[in-house]
């Protein structure tokens, strides 16, 4: 009898044929009296909760039941997303703010153990919490920028209807990504619209949760494709190496923590490059990932984006991004392991990102999107236009970018091996 249905065709508008008759390989053997194992990510009172949806009156799982369930709520819809979070609350709205972060932690933690999980439980329960009260920033501190709220006590005693929920969803895609990416491996099954976001949750100090917030707030473009620039675990602490690889690297995100356990950096669009100036676009950003998460957007105050600068007696040496000279949102000082940053920042809606005047524990740079070519947007190489640069990449110990330089240097190595 648990058979007969598999060979009935149910038409269900968001699954392929290969996607259903893979689901029902899960009924191959009969009717069955609980949920797969795959869904033993999700806590047992949820479990519970979908089963009774899915159950037929023999007490075992309906097929066909099952299939629709899952028809329904992994597609892009926003109401069966609002939906689905109702089944992690155990409850129907209206419902507190309180119930909302509760069932979102359970679908960030089930989220993160469909990655690489290297956290503590202790640990889990602060990073999805954080993340959690971030995804709700805008529910719980309505029209305030989150410099103002920054460590501001959360009220959660507000209850949301259908419609706030549906709002809170349309307005995170990330809260989206994780209801659909969830639904997916508790099913076994790979999407075919929202694929798996490719993050270095093994070669990076951050959680998976945490490269998964900053990934889903840069540009669609550099999401799948994170290159190893810089780490202190691996290279060392050594401003000139830093130097000499982050150059003409296309976008970067650089993250620091500080001795007092602050996560924290910049995302950048633009290359770094050597100069007195500050240089950058408006869709940089700055962020906390520890301990708290939030991205803090540019301000229309000014254009000092970034800034880089070495070998300079009047100038301040070293890399930052925001505010002004001596007065950066963060500064990694030319004097590895010194990092500053600033009370308030002018070109980024920022708090203090860590300890004014603080150590550096760990730093890496990771560059976005495909390597670029060393021709950026036409012309010399930038290394020839720019003597001064190439003087100071030699001081350096000629760490290049250029295509022709590293095959002078190429040939040099294999004469010194003979």
């Amino acid at each position: 009898m648990g058979n007969e249905a598999s060979s009935v065709r149910v038409d269900f508008k968001s699954l392929d044929d290969s996607t259903i008759q893979s689901l029902r390989q899960s009924f191959k053997n009969g009717p069955l009296k609980e949920l797969p194992s795959t869904w033993n990510i999700l806590p047992p009172q949820q479990r519970l909760n979908i089963f009774n949806q899915v159950k037929n009156a023999q007490g075992t799982i309906d097929e066909n039941k099952y299939i629709g369930f899952v028809a329904r709520h992994v597609t892009l819809d926003i109401e069966d997303h609002a939906r689905f979070l109702g089944i992690l609350m155990l409850k129907k709205p209206p419902v507190k703010i309180s119930d909302v972060k509760a069932a979102l932690e359970v679908l960030l933690t089930s989220l993160a153990n469909t990655y690489s999980n290297k956290l503590s439980d202790e640990e889990m329960k602060r990073q999805v919490s954080a993340l959690s009260l971030s995804l709700l920033h805008d529910v719980i501190f309505p029209n305030q920028k989150r410099k103002a709220t920054f460590r501001k006590e959360s009220d959660l005693t507000k209850e949301l209807e259908i419609e706030d929920l549906e709002k809170l969803i349309h307005e995170n895609q990330m809260i989206e990504y994780a209801i659909h990416q969830v639904l997916c491996a508790c099913c076994n099954i790979k999407s075919k619209h929202v694929p798996k976001a490719c993050i270095p949750s093994e070669e990076s100090f951050l959680s998976s949760l945490q490269l998964l917030f900053l990934n889903h707030h840069v540009a669609l473009k550099y999401k799948n494709v994170w290159r190893p620039i810089f780490s202190t675990r691996t290279d060392g602490e050594s401003f000139s190496k830093l130097a000499g690889v982050i150059i003409n690297r296309g976008p970067t995100i650089i993250v620091v923590k500080d001795n007092e356990g602050n996560i924290f950096g910049g995302y950048n669009t633009k290359s770094w490059k050597i100069g007195p100036s500050f240089f950058g676009s408006s869709d940089s950003f700055l962020f906390h990932v520890g301990p708290e998460m939030n991205v803090y957007e540019t301000t229309p105050f000014n254009q000092n984006f970034q800034y880089f600068n070495m070998k300079q007696k009047t100038m301040p040496n070293g890399l930052g991004q925001g505010g002004q000279l001596e007065y950066f949102g963060y500064w990694i000082d030319s004097e590895f392991g010194k990092v500053v940053t600033s009370p308030s920042c002018t070109t980024y809606y920022s708090p203090q990102l860590g300890v004014q005047e603080g150590k550096i524990v760990e730093l890496e740079i990771w560059g976005l999107g495909d390597e670029p070519d060393d021709m950026e947007g036409g012309g010399a190489s930038v290394l020839n236009m720019d003597p001064e640069l190439q003087a100071v990449m030699e001081m350096m110990g000629k760490t290049f970018h250029s295509k022709a330089i590293r095959e002078v240097d190429a040939k040099e190595n294999e004469t010194e091996e003979k």
